[in-house]
């Protein structure tokens, strides 16, 4: 019986390093384990090193090795002895009896983005996020909005920008009104901030064309039945392009209109307004969350309006400048009743250097 023992246990480790062997060299070339670069705090590094040996690691195993170990039936023999398996061209990791209980949780995920926020240390979001992604462990939309808060209030907004391009990886996907709406007027702020000229409002605008490109990819492949729910078809995204190409002509080009893009935007904004004004029937004017809200969705609507009107061209559709001249009269009329709500806030002094400009 010992014999027999013994021929299994030797029959199982062969079959292991045979399955090890042939599995381990097409899942290497397509290799998902994020690594991380040395950071400047111990404690994030510990984190990272965590997640990474813990769930990206065990997580990116082929399925046979996966179930290896984490089956407790397997857990004496992998004691005994340990399997390495080769996870890419230059790294073996030796596979040990875990528990879905032992591994980092959710929690631990929101720790370190925290540490990457205090730290400034933004060269690890994406892989961080990569590995999160493929271990099955999702972030909730409001976190992704605060993520976005955090990056663009450190100058990282970029950063952003690559977790959603790489959204395959990451998960980090713009279907999310919420989170769409954070992005948006973080770009706004962006341009704002550099007052309208210049590269400040060229790599905004660059930015906002990205978002819009990789939102029609995503609906390319999943549709929606409710016009107003698609991100791009929204007021404030429409609206913040409008302001940004607007501002961009009449800082670059003298105010002449590229393409006719300015006028395009213009009309696509027009074609939307009746979803501007059922949003406002819902705003509360006197409640500061809804209006801070309100405000955040109307200042590049308003703005984008406002500057389009100086914009060559636009006079001469008289229709189209009569449209702009009465949006820009409600969407005006929409910021002086959500100011109240804003006194003494940052979202306040937004809101009337837009509308001093």
């Amino acid at each position: 019986m010992a014999q027999f023992t013994m021929g299994s246990f030797i029959r199982w480790s062969s079959s292991m390093r045979q399955s090890v062997t042939s599995q381990t060299r097409s899942y290497a070339s397509k290799s998902a384990i994020p690594t991380f670069a040395p950071t400047s705090s111990p404690e994030l590094d510990q984190l990272l090193n965590r997640f990474r040996q813990d769930r990206f690691i065990p997580s990116g195993l082929p399925n046979q090795q996966r179930r290896n170990t984490f089956k407790e039936k397997h857990k004496q023999r992998l004691e005994e002895e340990p399997i390495t398996v080769a996870i890419s061209e230059t790294e073996d990791f030796t596979l040990r009896p875990m528990t879905i209980n032992e591994l980092p949780t959710k929690s631990d995920a929101y720790e370190v983005l925290r540490l990457i926020a205090v730290n400034n240390e933004w060269k690890a979001l994406v892989p961080f996020l990569s590995g999160l992604y493929m271990s099955n462990l999702r972030l909730s939309n409001n976190r992704l909005e605060q993520l976005v808060r955090k990056a663009s209030d450190a100058g990282k907004l970029p950063i952003i920008m690559e977790c959603i391009r790489q959204s395959h990886r990451t998960g980090f996907y713009l279907r999310d009104l919420g989170v769409v709406k954070r992005l948006f007027f973080d770009i706004h702020v962006l341009a704002q901030n550099g007052d309208f000229k210049g590269v400040a409002v060229t790599k905004a605008l660059n930015m906002a064309k990205q978002a819009v490109d990789l939102m029609n990819q995503y609906a390319a492949t999943h549709s929606s039945s409710v016009k107003a729910d698609i991100p791009q078809n929204q007021p404030f995204v429409i609206g913040t392009l409008l302001e940004l190409s607007a501002a961009r002509a009449i800082s670059d080009f003298g105010g002449k209109d590229q393409a006719n893009e300015v006028l395009s935007y213009a009309r696509k904004l027009v074609a939307a307004w009746p979803i501007f004004q059922e949003q406002s029937k819902k705003a509360v004017a006197d409640d500061f969350p809804s209006a801070r809200a309100r405000a955040q969705e109307t200042l590049a609507v308003y703005n984008g309006l406002r500057l389009s009107l100086s914009i060559h061209g636009l006079a001469l559709d008289k229709e189209l400048h009569a449209s702009v001249t009465q949006c820009l009269a409600e969407a005006k009329s929409e910021l002086e009743k959500v100011s109240g709500a804003l006194e003494r806030s940052p979202i306040e002094e937004l809101v009337l250097s837009i509308l001093k400009g």
